[in-house]
């Protein structure tokens, strides 16, 4: 019965994985093929009971009132940080902080002038640091294409390398303000600034290789593609993006990452005795940042009408992550119901299969859902329930586990030419996303191998 329902559940995969590439509502198909799957195992007899406090007598109601306890549940654990999160980028884009930060961060890139695809390779370690600081791909994507294109472009890169390199600054959801580290780091139960240590001891050193990967890449196919010159692009000027915004702004998005490092219980720098949590950090971080403001205005009705955009962040973080991690559990649910997992792990138990080698699968099928579906919110959401239960099948650390397959949902998001940030600043350039994929695919597969290998070696 293990497989009968194994290979039906794999049948639904392919069903949604086709659903969210013909651009179905990811939310509504994940809950739906989750709904349809629990039901099935249910009428093979193979569903496990829901854990509920109460039951209504009926499985049916049971079901849904299960989906309201996971809402109520995510919500009072990680949902309330993740869109506080999302309310603090809105509030930076509002005050134009995230343009002081970038035209700050980028202004070395100058004296690259002789040396154009170095002078691109060199934003990407700098585009991760404010992808820390600005954990949303699309925000940071059409900040720096905004920005940074137009200085890459006086520099003499090409409009494709540009836009590739951009994208590979949005690769590694990393630090914790990130929504998938965060999630990745609750799912183990394991705290966000010992994760985030394990993912840098990774990280940094790929850093380097795909900064080489994307210079041979972006150099090959310039040549091959005459530069790439498709058509003129559109952008605007840095210096009047940032001409009325003080350039001490710029510190103000890297104030959460800032005061979480300093009062972190695993970290504790300056030995305050003092332990608090990421999300009364935020609010403390937005309170600062609207004095800053108060001062740059010099008027309170400004200043207070700029909570606007915080509030609206906060709802459509509501409405596109918290929905969807939810969601996405529903679908982790009748997948491992109709016993997935199990069928998983007897096959590659029955082969042989080692631990390094079912860490390598996880992996590549997290990428390649992140590239098909162009979303690595919805990949990783959809994927990282089952990961401590394979580490326990395998006897696999489940960090160990949880970095590469985490992290390779931000690899396959930024090399698929569906994804919004692919698609918006691709767009905003003049290039085809198609050729931006093509440019970064075999460079961030690559990088997906590796990250597997030092895991092992460096987690």
């Amino acid at each position: 019965m293990i497989y009968v329902g194994g290979i039906i559940a794999i049948h639904f995969v392919a069903l949604t994985v086709f659903m969210l590439y013909r651009r179905y509502n990811p939310s509504v198909t994940l809950l739906l093929m989750g709904m349809l799957m629990f039901f099935l195992a249910t009428l093979l007899g193979v569903a496990k009971p829901l854990e509920l406090e109460q039951s209504s007598g009926l499985l049916f109601f049971d079901f849904f009132s299960f989906v309201i306890s996971n809402f109520t549940g995510r919500f009072a654990s990680t949902g309330l940080l993740i869109m506080l999160i999302g309310g603090y980028v809105e509030y930076m884009k509002k005050i134009k902080a995230n343009d002081a930060l970038i035209y700050v961060s980028m202004q070395p890139l100058s004296i690259l002038k002789q040396y154009p695809y170095l002078a691109a390779i060199m934003i990407i370690p700098v585009g991760q640091i404010l992808f820390m600081a600005t954990p949303s791909a699309v925000a940071l994507g059409l900040l720096l294409i905004t920005t940074i294109y137009p200085v890459l472009i006086s520099l003499g890169v090409s409009r494709l390398t540009a836009v590739s390199v951009i994208a590979a600054c949005t690769v590694f959801d990393m630090g914790p303000t990130s929504n998938n580290a965060y999630v990745a780091a609750s799912t183990i139960q394991a705290d966000t600034l010992f994760y985030f240590g394990r993912q840098l001891r990774v990280t940094l050193p790929l850093t380097i290789v795909m900064m080489m990967l994307l210079y041979v890449s972006n150099r090959y196919f310039d040549r091959k593609d005459d530069g790439g010159v498709i058509r003129s692009g559109r952008h605007s000027d840095i210096q009047e993006l940032i001409k009325s915004t003080p350039l001490y702004f710029a510190l103000l998005p890297t104030l959460p990452l800032i005061f979480t490092i300093i009062f972190s219980e695993s970290i504790n720098l300056l030995q305050f005795g003092i332990k608090v949590d990421i999300a009364p950090l935020i609010l403390v971080s937005l309170l600062i940042s609207s004095i800053a403001y108060f001062f740059r205005s010099m008027s309170l009705r400004q200043t207070f009408a700029s909570f606007t955009p915080f509030w609206i962040g906060m709802g459509r973080t509501f409405t596109s992550v918290i929905v969807l991690i939810v969601c996405a559990e529903i679908f982790a649910l009748g997948l491992m119901n109709l016993g997935l997992i199990d069928m998983l792990a007897a096959i590659v138990q029955t082969l042989g299969l080692n631990s390094i080698f079912v860490t390598i699968l996880m992996t590549i099928f997290t990428f390649a859902a992140s590239l098909i579906t162009g979303s690595g919110v919805a990949s990783f959401t959809a994927i990282s329930g089952f990961v401590p239960e394979f580490a326990a099948n395998f006897d696999i650390s489940a960090i160990n586990m949880m970095v590469p397959v985490q992290l390779s949902a931000g690899l396959g998001r930024a090399a698929s030419p569906i994804a919004i940030v692919i698609i918006a600043i691709s767009e905003i350039a003049g290039v085809s996303p198609f050729d931006v994929a093509r440019r970064n695919i075999l460079p961030f597969l690559a990088i997906a191998f590796m990250i597997v290998a030092l895991s092992y070696l460096l987690i």
